[in-house]
């Protein structure tokens, strides 16, 4: 449970003999009791909150009135609370943290560091409130299937559904205090919602409120009116002074329908809208989250929705594309069955970097090294890649660049442009990234650099741990070097350092391989690296090369083998001699993976072996993505054609085309293992995928066709076509690869039905048996039956 609601936005502020800066404010809500004896859990909370995000300028802290001691107590001067907010330092009597309670009467007061005014109150409400909306799903947005129609007869592919955002109770308890906030000291015996689904905010308000009000001891009664209907036909009326909460708006005229009868009571200031997009100005005064974006004050806000209303006159461009309309009542609509969407892949799906970087496939005749490996960091710890990069592998081979058959020509000749290109000569310090691969690219831009008339001292090449080396009284520009970038966080803990030398040096970022997950990510680091003294782009942010592919550390899809494999060990171990050779893998297995960290990570072992032969999985010739290199085929290793498949499957995500939501689910088509049917491929395809993306329980189509996929290479059990089905019920076994179970079974029916497969041991048998006796439910046929009689049973 999160014992807190932590956010960070950037915004302008003005600094005096410095004009306007922009800096990042942190704001933490604290609205439960007992803060102290929740440090712990929110130290956590604030440990993987900036494992992803940017160090602070600023801290303002919230809290209701009745916390206010404990937080004074948390935030004191040398509290160790700061050691886990990076590059803060925490002073509870200087400018940089402020703390504000809210009282029963809606009233803010400062208790810790410098006036907060109301406006920045204000805005730090508003943009907290929209990073909930954002963060849990508050838009909508339909696929081409369907579009919405909303009870004033407006067509249009998104809608606001606020009851999704209404998940944690620290972010549901910061809303509830924009509501007291928004109304004061007033108190109201009833509360109509709009819709059911945001009754939990009504009754977190009545909670919240009497915590702050002792006094205040009324029976509050809750009611969700359901449909605007009742104002169109004149059959609401109240009592005064009810409250009254809208979930969602994109006009605001709900409110005039709701008022202009004035027999039903419904006064205008005591409703409120949660969220509200476009509303008209006589109404956004009732609007607790103005959602309408603002380059300013507003960024993360939304545009403006384009809607069709066919009930005046205006024709449906959704409807004409053959979209089918789903009717909104409240903010509820559901379909039937959700639309599933099968995604084939081809040729023009892969991504362009793919051939820009063929030079990282390189290698000698006899190596059995790749670049390219996956479940692997240099330091062996948990944390181990999906996809992993070796970039001390390449430049390891600088020294030998100018031999006849030098590894990596084009990517050092590459380099060394962009360096001569991108260094500027007025360079001073080099800062480098604590892994190895860091500073030797330092070394290199620094030889670079000398042999063209550049003069560099390595004495100035300083570690990110040492910027105490840095002679503030100089100046020119300091370089952070980096091998790669993965989330990017440690360089923006050290961007966020190196702003103490801005007044006499300017910074730029040079990365050799810039790797984030999506372009949405990457745009975020570089707007977020590029800031300084003249705003956006003050920062020069180069990477010779960039390329999507998955960050993944912690869940990937050998971490889960490691947990299933010793669950079927123990399986098989129960069994005594029954599966023997499935037994030998798993143990076998289970030291390969704890020891991938020591030995180089996976690069010919990440799959199954062949059924057909036990040997590892190959590539054959014809493969539709192989880059254009000499010998890829022959020397290419089961990483490498991990890394393109995974790539690909990425890609697809990062146009959408992978995304799921509760009435349109896209899946990786079964005809993908048929266009691809060697052995390897599938068998990417299914590490790389997310159980959604292989929900072929879904449909009874999608499962019949995957059933003919599994049938076709169980009858050509043996041979070639087959080698991929270790892989493929290793998938079922792990409920990763979902089919309905009457298919499974067919299939496991048809597979013991051959006799290659009956003759002698295999590891699949020992995954059948796990299947049969751990994922398929076993049924007892008498207790069925004895269940259907008894309702055929009819007493005279």
């Amino acid at each position: 449970m999160k014992k807190c609601y932590i956010f960070s936005f950037i915004h302008d502020i003005i600094i005096s003999d410095q004009g306007e800066k922009k800096i990042n404010t942190l704001v933490l809500f604290f609205p439960y009791k007992n803060i102290e004896r929740d440090t712990e859990d929110v130290q956590l909370q604030l440990r993987e909150y900036f494992y992803k995000n940017i160090p602070p300028d600023k801290i303002t802290i919230i809290c209701p009135e009745f916390n206010q001691v404990e937080v004074t107590k948390i935030f004191k001067k040398g509290s160790t609370i700061y050691s886990y907010i990076p590059h803060f330092e925490g002073d509870g009597f200087n400018d940089n943290i402020s703390a504000i309670s809210i009282n029963k009467y809606g009233v803010f007061k400062t208790f810790i560091g410098t006036e907060v005014n109301i406006d920045h109150i204000d805005e730090i409400y508003n943009r907290g409130l929209i990073k909930i909306f954002n963060a849990n799903g508050g838009l909508i947005i339909s696929k081409s299937a369907h579009h919405f129609v909303f009870p004033s007869g407006k067509h249009c592919d998104r809608f606001l559904r606020t009851g999704n955002v209404l998940i944690h109770g620290s972010e549901i308890l910061f809303i509830v205090s924009a509501l007291i906030k928004k109304f004061k000291n007033k108190r109201f015996e009833n509360i109509y919602c709009d819709t059911s689904s945001i009754n939990s905010l009504a009754y977190s308000y009545i909670t919240f409120l009497k915590e702050l009000d002792n006094d205040y001891n009324a029976c509050v009664r809750v009611e969700s009116f359901g449909s605007y209907k009742l104002f169109e036909e004149s059959k609401f009326t109240t009592e005064r002074g009810s409250l009254f909460l809208i979930s969602s708006s994109t006009s605001g005229s709900i409110i005039r329908r709701m008022t202009e009868d004035k027999r039903r009571n419904i006064e205008l200031e005591n409703i409120a809208i949660i969220y509200g997009l476009s509303v008209d100005d006589s109404f956004n005064g009732q609007v607790i989250c103005d959602l309408t974006i603002d380059p300013i004050h507003n960024p993360d806000g939304l545009t403006e929705f384009k809607s069709y209303n066919p009930l005046k006159g205006k024709s449906c461009n959704l409807c004409k594309d053959a979209s089918k309309p789903i009717e909104v009542q409240g903010d509820v609509f559901l379909l039937e069955k959700p639309n599933v969407v099968g995604q084939l892949i081809s040729k023009l799906d892969a991504p362009s970097f793919l051939n820009k970087i063929g030079s990282f496939y390189e290698k000698s005749k006899d190596s059995k090294n790749a670049v390219l490996k996956c479940y692997f960091k240099d330091d062996g710890d948990e944390k181990k890649y999906d996809v992993y990069i070796d970039i001390a592998e390449i430049l390891g081979e600088w020294e030998n660049r100018n031999n006849n058959k030098a590894l990596y020509s084009k990517v050092f000749e590459k380099l060394e442009k962009y360096v001569l290109q991108n260094i500027p000569a007025s360079l001073k310090y080099m800062i480098v990234l604590s892994d190895e691969a860091s500073t030797t690219l330092a070394e290199i831009i620094s030889e670079i650099l000398n042999q063209n008339g550049l003069p560099f001292n390595n004495n100035n090449i300083i570690k990110d741990y040492d910027l105490k080396k840095i002679d503030k009284k100089k100046k020119g520009t300091i370089a952070v070097i980096s091998s790669s970038i993965v989330s990017g966080r440690n360089l923006l803990f050290l961007g966020r350092a190196l702003r103490d030398f801005e007044l006499t040096y300017q910074k730029m970022f040079f990365t050799f391989i810039n790797r984030t997950q999506n372009p949405k990510h990457c745009e975020f680091l570089e707007s977020n690296l590029g800031l300084g003294e003249f705003g956006k782009n003050t920062n020069r942010i180069i990477s010779v090369e960039k390329i999507y592919c998955s960050d993944q550390a912690y869940k990937t899809s050998w971490h889960m083998e490691l947990d299933y494999v010793k669950e079927i060990e123990q399986y098989c171990d129960s069994k005594e001699d029954e599966f023997p050779k499935t037994l030998k893998h798993c143990r076998e297995r289970e030291v390969i993976l704890n020891e991938s960290g020591l030995t180089n990570g996976l690069i010919d072992n990440l799959f199954f072996p062949s059924t057909v032969d036990d040997k590892p999985l190959k590539i054959r010739k014809g493969f539709a993505f192989a880059p254009n290199i000499k010998y890829f085929i022959a020397r290419s290793t089961q990483s490498e054609i991990y890394f393109i498949i995974s790539c690909i499957i990425n890609e697809l995500r990062i146009q959408g085309r992978l995304d799921q939501s509760e009435y349109v689910r896209n899946v990786l088509d079964p005809g993908n293992f048929i266009r691809y049917n060697d052995g390897i491929i599938q068998a990417c395809l299914l590490r790389a995928a997310t159980t959604e993306e292989l929900r072929y329980d879904l449909t009874d189509e999608m499962g019949s066709q995957m059933k003919r996929v599994l049938g076709d290479m169980i009858i050509h059990y043996g041979d070639n076509h087959s080698e991929g089905l270790n892989e493929f019920f290793y998938a079922i076994a792990i409920k990763k690869l979902r089919l309905k179970e009457n298919i499974i079974q067919e299939c496991i029916d048809l597979l013991e039905d051959q006799k290659a497969y009956l003759h002698g041991d295999s590891i699949l048998k020992g995954l059948i048996g796990f299947i049969k006796d751990k994922v398929l439910i076993p049924k007892n046929i008498t207790e069925d039956f004895m269940k259907f009689s008894e309702k055929q049973i009819i007493v005279e």
